[in-house]
């Protein structure tokens, strides 16, 4: 699977470099304040409406697996799972997701 289909993003972003810039920019920002919050002693309807939220933004710029991997931790909730297990697999895909946007970045 992909981390990072750099098509995708250039497709939904017209393949302007600025604006490439300024969502990865944005995205960066969103997962600082989402980290703490992916968590299993956080409240399970915040962590979970975090997840969703990250699942769609990774969705809108073509990281695949961290995408799958917030759908995966979202269905640990219900019925319980093993949430700490999904929610280590976000971060395992996230550090991935996130060293291929700095590649693309200064790529």
């Amino acid at each position: 699977m992909i981390v990072f289909d750099r098509e995708h993003f250039s497709h939904m972003t017209g393949g302007d470099r600025a604006l490439q810039i300024e969502v990865l920019g944005m995205f960066r920002a969103q997962v600082a304040s989402w980290a703490s919050v992916l968590a299993p002693e956080t409240e399970r309807g915040a962590c979970r409406a975090a997840l969703h939220t990250l699942k769609g933004s990774a969705r809108g710029i073509g990281l695949w697996v961290l995408a799958d991997a917030c759908e995966t931790a979202e269905g640990a909730f219900v019925p319980e799972g093993d949430v700490a297990a999904a929610l280590g697999d976000v971060h395992t895909a996230l550090t991935e997701a996130l060293s291929a946007l700095d590649a693309f970045e200064h790529g």
